[in-house]
C-alpha cells in the first residue's frame, strides 16, 4: 500500500497534461493540506520542500521523500513530460536538491561565522597540528594580529605566553577531551604589551568522535583587573582607616549581632581583644538604658540614616560613656539582610568639659551677680540675697539662709533668706547652732582662721517670732582675712549629695562672699559718715551764715550807734571849744574824721558780711549794688545779667548764690590780674545755671595748693555738692578761667 494519501494517486486526465506545467501540485491535485509548507507557493517544486503533508508522516529527509515522491501521479507527469526523459528528470531533481542543500549550508556557515566576527570576546580554533583555522575580530583587536596574518600561524606564536608549552588550558581540553573554563593567562600582543585574559577551552570532535582541533574563547580584562587592583588599593584603605580610627566603626545586624568592630572600638568597650567582644556581647548590650536602642532603631529605620545620635553606652566594666552614633541602614547585597554600619565617637571627655564649662558659668553667674549688685552700691541684705537667689537655682535646691556673725553684740543673725513661710528680717528671733562650741569660736574677735578654699560644713538654724523653726540647715563659712563674717546655710535632702565641685563653688563663693560683705559693709559706713560729713558741712556753713549776720548786725546796730554818738559827743564839744583853742579844735576835727572813717569801715564790712540789701530787695539789686561799688573802687569792666526769674529765690538759695559771686570776683580781683570778668545766672527750670569767666593769667587745674584761691574754689564745690549740683572748672595758664555751676531747683506750685 502506497504511504501517500489517496487524492496524490488519482489518474491525471490527458487533456490536463498541457496543463501540469503551470500548475502546481496542491492545483493540479485540488489538495485541502493549507498548511502543508508547500501550499500557496508556486516556485518551488514540492518534492525539494521538508515536511510536505502528501503522506501520513511529514518526511524531513529529502531521499525518504523521494521515494513516495516517485509513485505520486504528479511526479509521474512531470517527469514524462520532461524532454530528456524520466531518468534525466529524476537525476536533475537530484542535482537540483544538492545545490540548494549547499546552498543552506553556506549560508548557515556564514550565518554562524558572521556572530562568531561579532561576538564582544576573542575566539580561535586550530587543527590537529596546533596551527590557527579561524580568528575572530575580537581576537585581532585583542592581539593585535589580523586574521589573515594570524591563520595557519601556531597558536604559541600568536599568544606569546611561557605556559603554553607547559600548562596550555586548550592542550589540556585536548589531551583530556574536556571543557576548561575560566583560566586566567597573562599574553604578549603584537607591540609587546602584557595584556592578562581569562579563557575557556574545548576540543572539536568528528562524527565518529574523534578529536579533530580545539576552540579558545578569550577576554581582555585589562579594565577588571584594573578595578580590582583599585578595589583592592580601596579596600586597603578602607582597612587602614577601620583600623587606624580613634573612633568606633562598626557593622551589626537587625537582630543586634556585631559583625565587625575596629581595635578602636574594642580598646573603646575595655575588651582585650575583637574575638572575645564579637562571641561576648550583641549590639543591645552597648546601651546603657535599653530604650535607647529602641529610639536610635526607630530614627535610622524611620530616616535610612542618623547623624550625631547622643546616647549613653556602657563599657565592658560597667562604667557609663557618653557617645555619638553617625549610622546608616542598608541591605546587604549577597545575604539581603538589613544591616547597620556607621562611626561611633567616644565624647565623654567633651561632655564632661561641658558640664565644667556649665557649672563654670553658673559660678560665674552667681559672682557677677554679687559684682553687678556691688557695682550698683546695693545694701548688704540686698547683695546677699540676691546671691542666695542663684546658688538656690544653681544648686537646684528650694530654701536656704545667709548669717552674718555680730561680734559686737555676740550674735548671729539672718541677713537674707529664701524659701520659708515666714519671711522678713524682722521675724528672726535666734540662731542655733548644733555645736556650741563652733558658735562661741566663731564669735571671738581674736579668732584667725588659716585661708582654705572650702572649710568644713556644720549645722545652725533659726527660730522666728512665731517660734517657728527652720529645718537644720548645711552651713558652709564666709571668711575675710582670716575670720568669719557669716555663713550659708542650705536645706539639702538626705537622698542629695552634693558633687565636689559644687563643694568647691560653695568655697569660692564664701571667699568672695566674705570680701563683698566687708566691702559693702564699709561702703555703709563710709556713706553714713559723708552723709554726716555733708550735714555737719550744711550745718557749719548755715551758723557762718548767721554768725555773719549776727556780726553785721552787731557792727550796725551796736558799734555805728556808739560811734555816731562818739562823733556827735565830739562835734558837740568841738562848738564849745573856745575860738582862740584853733589847735585843740583841728585835733578833734581830726578825731571826728577818724570816727567818720571808721564808722564807714564799720558799714562798708557789715555789708560784706551780710548785705541788708540781699535780706530786703533780693539777690538781683544786692550783687547789682555790689559790683557798681566794685567797679568804682577798681575800675574792673564787669558785666553781669540774670534770666529768667520772675520771682525771688528763698533766702539761703540767694545767699548761696550772692557767696558764689563774692568768691569768683575776689579771685578775679586778687589772682588772675583780669580786665574784664562776666557774670550770669540763668533759670533754666530744673536747674539755676551760675557762669563765670576772666580773661586773666589762669592756672593750672591739676594743681590742688593750699592758696586762699583754692580754698575758695573748694568751698563753693562744697555748696554746690550739697545742694545736689554740679561744678565745672575750665583753666589753663595764660587762658582765663571760667566757672559752671548747674543748682538744681523745685519750682513753687502758684496757688494763686
Amino acid at each position: 500500500m502506497s504511504l501517500l494519501l489517496e487524492d496524490h494517486l488519482i489518474e491525471i486526465a490527458f487533456k490536463d497534461k498541457r496543463l501540469i506545467k503551470k500548475q502546481t501540485c496542491w492545483e493540479c491535485l485540488a489538495c485541502s493540506k493549507v498548511l502543508c509548507p508547500a501550499h500557496g507557493k508556486a516556485s518551488i517544486e514540492c518534492w525539494l520542500i521538508p515536511k510536505t503533508h502528501c503522506t501520513d508522516d511529514a518526511k524531513d529527509d529529502f531521499f525518504q521523500k523521494i521515494s513516495s515522491c516517485i509513485t505520486c501521479n504528479y511526479f509521474k507527469k512531470q517527469g514524462d513530460l520532461y524532454p530528456q526523459g524520466w531518468k534525466s528528470f529524476l537525476s536533475e531533481q537530484i542535482r537540483q536538491y544538492n545545490v540548494n542543500a549547499l546552498e543552506h549550508i553556506y549560508q548557515k556557515e556564514e550565518s554562524f561565522v558572521e556572530i562568531l566576527n561579532r561576538i564582544p570576546d576573542g575566539l580561535f580554533t586550530i587543527d590537529p597540528e596546533w596551527r590557527i583555522t579561524y580568528f575572530n575580530p575580537a581576537a585581532e583587536k585583542i592581539t593585535g594580529f589580523s586574521a589573515d596574518d594570524a591563520v595557519g600561524m601556531f597558536c604559541k606564536d600568536v599568544f606569546k605566553n611561557s605556559i603554553c608549552e607547559s600548562d596550555c588550558a586548550l592542550k589540556h581540553a585536548i589531551a583530556e577531551g574536556r571543557n576548561i573554563h575560566n583560566r586566567e593567562y597573562e599574553i604578549t600582543n603584537i607591540d609587546g604589551q602584557k595584556i592578562p585574559i581569562i579563557c575557556s577551552t574545548s576540543p572539536f570532535r568528528d562524527a565518529a568522535g574523534r578529536i579533530t582541533g580545539g576552540l579558545e574563547i578569550f577576554k581582555d580584562i585589562s579594565e577588571l583587573k584594573r578595578l580590582q587592583e583599585e578595589i583592592a588599593k580601596r579596600e586597603k584603605k578602607y582597612r587602614r582607616i577601620f583600623e587606624g580610627s580613634h573612633d568606633m566603626i562598626y557593622t551589626t545586624n537587625e537582630k543586634g549581632q556585631i559583625l565587625d568592630m575596629n581595635q578602636a572600638g574594642v580598646e573603646m568597650l575595655n575588651f582585650p581583644s575583637k574575638e572575645e567582644m564579637l562571641k561576648s556581647i550583641s549590639a543591645q548590650n552597648l546601651y546603657l538604658h535599653a530604650l535607647d536602642r529602641d529610639r536610635f532603631l526607630a530614627a535610622i529605620n524611620r530616616r535610612g540614616q542618623v547623624k550625631d545620635f547622643e546616647v549613653e553606652f556602657k563599657k565592658r566594666d560597667g562604667a557609663a560613656m557618653h557617645t555619638l552614633i553617625s549610622s546608616r541602614r542598608y541591605q546587604n547585597s549577597e545575604t539581603g539582610e538589613v544591616e547597620y554600619e556607621g562611626i561611633i565617637k567616644d565624647i565623654t571627655h567633651r561632655k564632661r568639659t561641658e558640664e565644667a564649662l556649665e557649672q563654670r558659668n553658673r559660678e560665674l553667674s552667681i559672682l557677677n551677680s554679687i559684682a553687678v549688685a556691688l557695682n550698683h552700691n546695693m545694701a548688704v541684705n540686698l547683695i546677699l540675697q540676691e546671691a542666695l537667689k542663684n546658688v538656690l537655682k544653681v544648686l537646684e535646691l528650694k530654701r536656704g539662709a545667709i548669717f552674718l556673725i555680730d561680734r559686737v553684740r555676740e550674735k548671729s543673725e539672718v541677713i537674707a533668706k529664701s524659701g520659708f513661710q515666714f519671711e522678713g528680717a524682722e521675724s528672726t528671733q535666734m540662731v542655733f547652732f548644733k555645736d556650741p562650741l563652733l558658735s562661741k569660736a566663731l564669735l571671738e574677735d581674736d579668732m584667725i582662721l588659716k585661708p582654705e578654699p572650702i572649710f568644713p560644713t556644720f549645722k545652725a538654724r533659726f527660730e522666728s517670732k512665731a517660734e517657728n523653726f527652720s529645718p537644720w540647715l548645711t552651713c558652709f563659712l564666709i571668711t575675710f582675712k582670716g575670720k568669719g563674717v557669716g555663713f550659708l546655710g542650705l536645706d539639702i535632702p538626705s537622698s542629695r549629695r552634693l558633687t565636689q565641685y559644687e563643694f568647691h563653688l560653695m568655697g569660692s563663693l564664701g571667699n568672695f562672699l566674705g570680701g563683698a560683705i566687708v566691702n559693702a559693709q564699709m561702703r555703709e559706713r563710709i556713706r553714713r559718715d559723708q552723709h554726716e560729713l555733708r550735714r555737719l558741712t550744711a550745718k557749719l556753713f548755715q551758723s557762718q551764715e548767721e554768725e555773719r549776720r549776727r556780726i553785721a548786725r552787731e557792727l550796725h546796730d551796736e558799734s555805728g550807734q556808739s560811734l555816731t554818738a562818739v562823733k556827735l559827743a565830739l562835734e558837740r564839744l568841738e562848738q564849745n571849744v573856745p575860738s582862740q583853742e584853733n589847735g585843740f579844735r583841728d585835733e578833734i576835727g581830726e578825731i571826728i574824721m577818724m570816727v567818720r572813717r571808721t564808722s564807714s569801715e564799720i558799714r562798708h564790712l557789715a555789708y560784706h558780711l551780710h548785705p541788708t540789701l540781699l535780706s530786703d530787695l533780693g539777690l538781683e539789686p544786692a550783687l547789682d549794688l555790689y559790683f557798681k561799688e566794685i567797679k568804682n573802687h577798681t575800675g574792673q569792666n564787669i558785666e553781669f545779667s540774670m534770666v529768667g526769674f520772675d520771682r525771688r529765690l528763698d533766702v539761703d538759695m540767694e545767699t548761696v548764690f550772692y557767696r558764689f559771686s563774692q568768691e569768683t570776683l575776689t579771685n578775679a580781683l586778687k589772682h588772675s590780674g583780669s580786665d574784664n570778668f562776666r557774670l550770669s545766672i540763668i533759670k533754666s527750670y530744673p536747674k539755676i545755671i551760675f557762669r563765670a569767666a576772666d580773661d586773666g593769667i589762669g592756672f593750672d587745674t591739676q594743681i590742688i595748693g593750699t592758696d586762699k584761691r583754692n580754698l575758695g574754689l573748694l568751698g563753693m564745690r562744697e555748696r554746690t555738692s550739697l545742694l545736689g549740683g554740679t561744678f565745672q572748672l575750665r583753666s589753663k595758664p595764660g587762658e582765663g578761667t571760667r566757672i559752671r555751676i548747674e543748682i538744681p531747683f523745685a519750682e513753687p506750685l502758684n496757688h494763686g
